[in-house]
């Protein structure tokens, strides 16, 4: 065998070998690709329900914390309107007293001067 036929056919066994190397490389790269969209596919079906969940959780949030603001203005003017209510009969407790107790310590200041 000559130089030039033994380097052919070493070509064409190299060629071979990179030939399946290359058809092993894309198979092995399609099926990576069919996990990749079949991991894809399942994602996307539970990620649906999910948001659909968190939506539902979200509305719900939301709707308690409208209810929870309700009862914090209630509150508010509950205990405004109780401010304003002490506040009045301070003022009317204290008008009163202070009055009878001027008066009784006029009588008692009268008193100990006749003595």
């Amino acid at each position: 065998m000559e130089f030039s036929q033994l380097s052919s056919t070493l070509i064409q066994v190299l060629f071979v070998v990179l030939l399946g190397a290359g058809i092993f490389a894309v198979v092995l790269l399609i099926k990576a690709t069919r996990q990749a969209l079949d991991l894809i596919s399942q994602t996307a079906t539970r990620i649906i329900p999910l948001l659909d969940k968190a939506d539902v959780t979200v509305d719900a949030v939301n709707a308690e914390i409208l209810r929870v603001d309700g009862i914090v203005t209630q509150i508010e003017e509950v205990s405004g309107t109780v401010s304003s209510t002490t506040r009045v009969a301070t003022e009317l407790i204290r008008s009163p007293v202070s009055k009878a107790a001027e008066v009784g310590a006029r009588l008692i200041g009268g008193m100990r001067h006749k003595h």
